[in-house]
């Protein structure tokens, strides 16, 4: 159990790493302190989606942000898209792009006027996408993760 530790505490740090630094220049040496720490692949990306990310999960139209993943040294691996959307119902489309894709919602988080988050599920993948607000668009920010157990 306590080897355990360690190890999700990293992959935490990194799962931060990768939604809080996406801009920041110096991308192989955080990548580099990273891997050295958690023993895992790091990929913080560009503006492009992981080549492979997920084929089954949907993503809105719109200008890709960062793409970015890390994968444990398990083989576990974790993707993450941050775009740019112009559409002005995008919580109601990207919901509806997921169902047709096959996806459930977990019935967790929701959406208001100014942001929220919506998470669905099929069969061993979890998509969770935080929405904000951005004047007459939005910000959808995809985490994806294949479940264990």
């Amino acid at each position: 159990m306590t080897t355990r530790r360690p190890k999700v505490a990293a992959v935490g740090l990194g799962a931060l790493l990768l939604v809080g630094l996406p801009t920041v220049t110096a991308c192989s040496m955080i990548e580099g302190i990273v891997e050295q720490q958690t023993g895992g692949d790091v990929d913080l990306g560009g503006n492009t989606v992981p080549e492979d990310f997920p084929s089954e999960v949907p993503l809105a139209e719109g200008d890709v942000v960062n793409g970015s993943q890390i994968t444990g040294g398990g083989g576990e691996t974790v993707w993450n898209v941050l775009m740019n959307v112009s559409d002005p119902s995008a919580p109601d489309s990207i919901a509806a792009q997921l169902e047709g894709a096959g996806f459930t919602s977990a019935g967790t988080g929701g959406v208001t006027d100014s942001g929220g988050t919506i998470t669905y599920v099929k069969d061993d993948l979890v998509v969770n996408v935080l929405l904000g607000k951005t004047g007459s668009g939005w910000t959808a920010n995809y985490t994806v993760a294949r479940a264990s157990g």
